[in-house]
């Protein structure tokens, strides 16, 4: 239930946005900030309760393709976490929105809603085409926000950001019907079987298809082109979604939906670390001459997006709570810097870091908080970001001291990028003489202080986090994976061998699978196909015990014939017999 509501419910309330008055944006702002309080304490939820998975429904058949498309949920604690991103990012978002867009509140609050319903769909999803379509469907209310609420080049960001995204996209929809085609339905596991029976050369592009993707919503150089000119066009209480939750989409498909499926050799694997790696480089060295404040986030945030590819496919044991921890902490502080640029903008009226600064001696208040997040981006000791890094880079030493120099280098220049940021905007005098516009309001305050808070207690205490990958419940697994075992086994009769199970535990591992799940996935599918076999040996002899009773009965109907033949000709006998002694 808890799944469905976290899909569903925000589509169902920006319809109820659309119900509110235009002109009163007061009584739509408490209605939305309530509803988004709501989804909060849901997310929160999901990461308490642990794994947990609805039943699967069929939904629809796509032509040409063999097995159905599923309606299945499931929660494992990166995409609960993600979920959580996506709420408490939208939930500060709306209440930062009422500064910025006045009577145009409710139309905001109705893109927020249908974006965070297509982000919770995504790292929910369990099907395939399920998380395609979700996938896809977080571009249209992102590209109508962006041209609705943006900056002066509004326009053009929402083109861009669209295009790249579903063009890049569109590479993937065909490698996945095509997928659909040999598999026997959408979900993972049938389609992490199906992958293996094709040639190395298909497999490899239906690869890359889905890499380019990924690669794309993440972003990562060179499919970054959209990123800085939307970032900075958004509104910034978007720019804080896009860069803390949606695009963690990226990052997600890559470990939950890249690595699962497909065998990949340790070519492509170092490939895609040190292209990682290139682009964290690359993104700190821009953020580092940038004068644009949001443009200067966007290449932080490209940067830090960077290095968790990098720790990704580093593919060590420690990897999966290493990027998870990452993640969670690059999405609360990159997302609170963004909310906190956005006040630097509307009291300033630039977002030119040159033009700025002084701004401790008029506001202590947005100063200190601004200094903190700077703090907390630094990455110090304490912080849930220095918990997310070090790990990381724990876990590319274990490929070699030169990942790992790289990486650390790549965290200097975030350092000197950050400090600059901070210096330029916050302190000195101011370069230029504005009319101060909106200062931060009590709301607003308490709901960036939260966010830091979260940061200092996920880096005190990690396990908050890294916990909620261990919640897990056998039943649900075993409950969620009966469709995909029925569909592997009934058609093909055979139980999988030794090799091919091996390969399947291999790249479940691959995947940040615990032992546990692995043990009891392939213990699932070892017992289903056994089954199988008890019950094609017990058809086969029924088969031979109807065959042999069939025999049996024409024998016996062959018996009874002769019989009858026999009995008739007996009157006869006795009548011969009869007439001889009368003639006597």
């Amino acid at each position: 239930m808890l799944l469905n509501l976290l899909v569903i419910a925000p589509f169902v309330a920006a319809i109820l946005m659309v119900l509110n008055s235009k002109e009163d944006s007061s009584a739509s702002s408490r209605m939305a900030i309530l509803m988004g309080v709501a989804f909060a304490v849901m997310s929160v939820a999901l990461i308490v309760t642990g794994n947990q998975a609805t039943t699967p429904v069929e939904w629809f058949h796509i032509p040409g393709t063999r097995g159905p498309v599923y309606y299945y949920l499931y929660a494992h604690g990166l995409g609960a976490w993600m979920v959580f991103l996506s709420c408490g990012l939208s939930l500060v978002a709306l209440i930062s929105a009422r500064s910025i867009t006045g009577k145009s509140y409710r139309n905001f609050a109705i893109g927020i809603f249908a974006l965070m319903g297509a982000m919770n769909g995504t790292f929910l999803a369990a099907d395939a085409v399920l998380f395609f379509f979700f996938f896809e469907a977080m571009v249209i209310p992102a590209a109508i926000l962006i041209a609705a609420f943006g900056g002066e080049k509004r326009t053009t960001a929402a083109m861009t950001f669209a295009i790249y995204t579903l063009v890049g996209s569109a590479p993937m929809m065909v490698a996945l019907w095509y997928l659909l085609t040999i598999a026997d339905n959408s979900l993972l596991l049938s389609m992490a079987v199906a992958i293996q029976s094709l040639p190395a050369e298909t497999q490899t592009l239906v690869m890359l298809s889905f890499l380019l993707a990924f690669l794309v919503k993440t972003p990562i150089f060179p499919f970054h082109g959209w990123q800085a000119i939307t970032y900075a066009e958004a509104p910034a209480p978007l720019s804080a979604i896009l860069t803390g939750a949606m695009s963690k989409a990226g990052v997600f498909g890559f470990i939950a939906w890249v690595l699962p499926i497909f065998p990949m050799n340790l070519n492509y694997i170092s490939g895609l670390m040190w292209l990682g790696l290139g682009t964290a480089i690359y993104g700190a060295l821009m953020a580092l001459r940038a004068t644009d404040g949001k443009r200067l986030l966007a290449y932080s945030s490209m940067s830090h997006l960077g290095f968790a590819v990098a720790g990704v496919f580093s593919l060590s044991e420690a990897m999966l709570p290493a990027v998870l921890v990452l993640l969670v902490a690059h999405g609360i502080s990159a997302g609170v810097q963004y909310f906190l640029m956005g006040v630097a903008e509307r009291m300033t009226g630039t977002r030119n870091i040159n033009e700025m600064g002084g701004l401790s001696s008029k506001n202590p208040v947005f100063s200190f908080l601004f200094g903190a997040a700077g703090v907390m981006a630094l990455a110090v000791p304490g912080t849930a970001g220095f918990v997310g890094e070090f790990t990381v880079l724990l876990s590319l030493w274990d490929l070699g001291p030169l990942p790992a120099l790289v990486g650390g280098f790549c965290l200097i220049l975030s350092a000197a990028y950050v400090l600059r940021f901070v210096q330029k905007v916050i302190f000195g005098k101011p370069a230029r003489e504005y009319q101060e516009g909106t200062r931060t309001t009590a709301l607003e305050g308490v709901a960036f202080g939260s966010m830091l808070a979260l940061l200092l207690a996920f880096g005190l205490h990690p396990a908050f986090v890294t916990n909620s990958l261990h919640l897990f419940d056998e039943g649900i697994t075993e409950e969620s994976t009966t469709e995909v075992v029925e569909e592997l086994t009934e058609p093909a009769e055979q139980p999988m061998t030794a090799e091919e199970l091996r390969e399947l535990d291999s790249t479940l591992a691959a995947s940040g699978f615990t032992e546990e799940e692995r043990k009891a996935l392939l213990a699932q599918i070892q017992s289903e196909t056994l089954a199988v076999d008890s019950a094609v040996a017990a058809s086969e002899a029924a088969e031979d015990s109807v065959e042999a009773q069939g025999a049996t009965e024409e024998q016996a109907a062959v018996v009874g014939t002769d019989s009858s033949a026999a009995g008739a000709e007996s009157p006869a006998v006795e009548t011969e017999k009869t007439e001889a002694s009368e003639n006597e």
